[in-house]
């Protein structure tokens, strides 16, 4: 089947908010060629689990290109019509399973050496969106705050060297109190948010067990501890059946549902933990040893979360990964390691740093407030407008006081 063909029966097996997208804007859809119409119902299927953001992104699309003449949309559409696709990827079930039709478009892109053409074309469609449909300032200025280092005595190597130069490195920061400072900081930004309803605007990821918090969205690796044994015990099942190779087990964890791994919704819940459970399984299912690495867990949640919530308030803690194993054993989950904390402050310094560079990229770059504390001791680095890049402070502060810098 191509695009010309569809028919909104096409659309029956979508969630509800994803099928009426489709639906309504079934007209467009018809006018696309293959690999751009299997490229956007991937983003289209998934609707109903998308962050408000994503959505903002779905929507403005669908009517950017609905507005515009056959003429300037096939002059729009050109690369990708370009494209040479083998037949048989017009007899895939794109439209029910445009995932599957990803994968299938990218091996065969690979295969007629078109992959770089494809990367050129799709970059090029991105940056004229991102010309004609900026994102939205957020509401407050955003602020990332990164705790580093829980259970290590002393560093043994000069932290935050990568951020340093971007602010002010401080070093005699008083640590008690600290860390009840900085969850009762990003709670009190949830609650002055001026939306009148900041869903997913405000985060708070732990690599441990998360402490008590109010108002922000929580996702933690201890809280998905019985999630990550299932997920765990599925892919060593698969593994030693023989015949799966890497391509079908990502596709077998592609396809997972959150009710197959725990993450099932209360009754009653609000649409915002389907969301929520969708979002905590793609960590697990794509990220590379967010299942085994705590830090990793931490340092790839941040990543996502900015890239799909873009959020105004996001706190990250790091807690010690276990150390490292053979791969067997840590799959198997069979046997925890010791944990290995001097080695987990090293992920999270660079985690530090990631969080920052990731926030650059965000709208209001220039505004952006960021601290990154080494936990229970005197050392962060704070940056933000007004900041002398590259500077040192050895005066005597609270975290009250080094909030204050960062008003």
């Amino acid at each position: 089947m191509l695009p010309p063909q569809l028919k909104t029966t096409d659309f029956a097996g979508y969630p509800p908010q994803a099928q009426q997208v489709a639906t309504e804007h079934i007209a467009l859809l018809q006018q696309l060629p293959l690999a751009f119409a299997g490229i956007l119902l991937r983003e289209v299927i998934a609707y109903d689990w998308r962050f408000p953001a994503e959505r903002r992104q779905v929507d403005g699309q669908m009517m950017h290109l609905g507005a515009m003449t056959a003429t300037e949309l096939t002059q729009r559409m050109q690369g990708f019509a370009g494209l040479r696709l083998s037949p048989d990827l017009e007899r895939t079930k794109w439209v029910t399973n445009p995932s599957g039709f990803m994968e299938q478009l990218t091996a065969w892109l690979w295969s007629t050496h078109q992959m770089e053409d494809f990367k050129r074309i799709a970059d090029s469609y991105a940056a004229y969106l991102s010309e004609v449909m900026p994102s939205p300032l957020p509401a407050m200025p955003r602020m990332g705050l990164v705790i580093a280092g829980q259970g290590v005595a002393q560093a043994d190597y000069p932290l935050f060297r990568k951020l340093r130069p971007q602010g002010v490195h401080l070093t005699r920061v008083k640590p008690e109190g600290g860390l009840q400072i900085l969850m009762d900081a990003a709670a009190k930004r949830a609650s002055d948010d001026p939306q009148a309803t900041p869903r997913f605007a405000h985060w708070y990821i732990d690599g441990g067990t998360a402490l008590a918090s109010s108002g922000l969205t929580q996702v933690s690796y201890d809280g998905l501890a019985q999630t990550r044994t299932m997920l765990l015990n599925r892919t060593q099942q698969a593994i030693q059946s023989g015949g799966m190779g890497p391509e079908a087990l990502r596709s077998l964890l592609a396809q997972m549902k959150p009710e197959d791994v725990g993450l099932i919704g209360k009754v009653g819940a609000p649409p915002d933990e389907s969301v929520l459970n969708h979002f905590q399984l793609s960590l697990l299912t794509e990220g590379s040893g967010t299942q085994i690495f705590a830090t990793t867990f931490v340092q790839w949640a941040a990543r996502e979360c900015l890239r799909r919530a873009q959020p105004e308030t996001i706190l990250t803690r790091y807690a010690p990964r276990q150390e490292l194993q053979p791969m067997n054993a840590m799959l198997s989950g069979a046997k925890a390691a010791a944990p290995d904390p001097h080695g987990s402050l090293v992920d999270a310094d660079m985690g530090a740093y990631y969080t920052w560079l990731n926030m650059t990229r965000l709208p209001g770059a220039d505004q952006i407030r960021f601290l990154a504390w080494f936990e229970a001791h005197q050392e962060a680095v704070v940056i933000g407008p007004g900041l002398p890049r590259g500077t040192r402070s050895d005066s005597p502060m609270d975290m009250h006081q080094v909030l204050k810098l960062l008003a």
